[in-house]
């Protein structure tokens, strides 16, 4: 029995000091609650009477204001651009009429309701005079513009037509008569030239006929002259559509005289010509040209001069 309660006591008084140590523990850890929050009471009891011993706030004023009529945006004067003042119309030009005195003219126009004071002074001046010729509103009409046309530099082609005077001559029989002398007749000339216009010098080639008839002794002679020539002429402006012009040829021509017996032949040619030309179209011009044409004497006839007038018309390509 003593056995058990010293057992019991064995058990028992550790679980009891514990508990006695568990609940001393508790109670100085409530104390300590208690403390802080009587602590935190008065400081919360110090800052209500703060706020209460704090001045009595003022009520805001929430009233809207009436809205304030809005004064419109002024902008700012602008100028106006000065207009220009209306083009003077000119007054036409009337053709020159006069009322005659004695004779009345049902063409004329007829004032109506005119002071006889008027009418005196009009009667004194020879008549109603409508020529406006003379005022100063003539003079602002604008002019006419003259055509010119210009000079075009390049290459141009163009036929030739005119007529030749030769110089008697002779031609020389092979037969033993020696020199047939003939007188020549006014003959034709007929060509076409291609050339190129370099500014103030013109290089050209040509290809002409001459053709006229001769008499000699018991001879009849038609004569015919076709020559290829190339010619180098220099010329002059002396106004907008006038030129003058002055130039050197020289080629070769196969000449002959045909009779009752053939004189044929190749010469050395050439000739000296001047003239003018005038364009009267953008691209056309006309040319009149004196020539003096030369060849050499040759086995079968003498050397041939002849006086060549030609009228020519040159297209510009």
């Amino acid at each position: 029995m003593k056995l058990i309660h010293l057992l019991s006591l064995n058990f028992f008084a550790p679980l009891f000091f514990l508990c006695g140590q568990q609940m001393q523990d508790d109670t100085y850890a409530f104390s300590d609650k208690v403390s802080s929050l009587k602590l935190k009471t008065a400081a919360h009891e110090k800052e209500i009477a703060k706020l209460l011993s704090a001045t009595e706030l003022q009520p805001t004023n929430f009233v809207v204001p009436s809205p304030q009529p809005v004064q419109p945006l002024l902008s700012p004067a602008i100028s106006q651009p000065e207009v220009p003042p209306a083009p003077y119309l000119p007054v036409p030009d009337y053709y020159e009429v006069k009322e005659l005195k004695d004779i009345p003219d049902p063409q004329l126009p007829v004032v109506q309701n005119q002071n006889p004071a008027d009418r005196e002074i009009a009667d004194s001046e020879g008549g109603i005079d409508l020529n406006n010729t003379d005022s100063p509103s003539s003079g602002d009409a604008e002019p006419v513009p003259e055509i010119i046309f210009e000079r075009h530099d390049g290459y141009y082609f163009g036929p030739l037509l005119g007529f030749t005077l030769p110089d008697d001559s002779a031609v020389r029989d092979a037969g033993g008569i020696g020199k047939i002398p003939y007188e020549s007749d006014a003959g034709y000339f007929l060509g076409l030239q291609f050339g190129k216009d370099f500014g103030t010098v013109r290089w050209e080639v040509e290809y002409s006929h001459q053709g006229y008839d001769a008499q000699g002794l018991n001879h009849d002679f038609e004569a015919g002259i076709h020559s290829f020539t190339t010619r180098l002429l220099l010329e002059k402006e002396i106004g907008d559509l006038i030129d003058l012009r002055a130039g050197l040829g020289m080629g070769v021509g196969f000449i002959s005289f045909e009779s009752d017996s053939d004189y044929s032949g190749e010469s050395f040619i050439y000739d000296f010509g001047i003239g003018a030309s005038y364009r009267f179209r953008e691209n056309v011009s006309l040319a009149l040209d004196y020539r003096f044409f030369l060849s050499a004497a040759e086995d079968r006839y003498d050397r041939i001069n002849s006086h060549v007038f030609t009228a020519s018309a040159q297209f510009d390509l």
